[in-house]
């Protein structure tokens, strides 16, 4: 098994490789619904005001970071059932799509779908598959 990422006692998972840290639930599982961009940057702000596994420096990936997830060699069930390419490490059921801190020109936002890979630039407004999945930067 790929032992890039660290299971922390305070329920986080370090990834050693990228030196960045990673919630193991994305906003789908902890809050039972799809999120818009909007809705998704309210969550780490909530995330950091309960400070999530002791910290509240968490964020949105970049697309580095959430492209940095996507393993074809890993395998994790998603919400419906069908594979994500991520490590088993982070918890199962969570959505396949997530947001990033990534917005270009035309205001719209860059998603990774977790299933294959693939990225793309979607509306603010678009919530259906749509999750947050939070990191932080390991502060030595």
């Amino acid at each position: 098994m790929n032992d890039r990422f660290r299971e922390n006692l305070d329920g986080i998972l370090t990834d050693l490789e990228k030196q960045i840290e990673w919630l193991p639930k994305d906003s789908y599982l902890d809050l039972g619904r799809w999120r818009n961009w909007k809705d998704a940057k309210a969550y780490v702000m909530l995330m950091n005001s309960v400070y999530a596994g002791g910290h509240s420096n968490w964020r949105l990936p970049t697309q580095e970071d959430a492209l940095g997830l996507y393993d074809p060699d890993m395998t994790l069930m998603d919400y419906k059932g069908k594979e994500l390419h991520i490590h088993p490490s982070f918890v199962p059921a969570c959505g396949f799509k997530i947001w990033t801190s990534e917005v270009n020109d035309e205001d719209k936002v860059l998603t990774v779908n977790l299933r294959d890979g693939t990225t793309e630039y979607v509306d603010k407004t678009e919530e259906k598959f749509q999750s947050a999945r939070l990191v932080r930067d390991i502060i030595n």
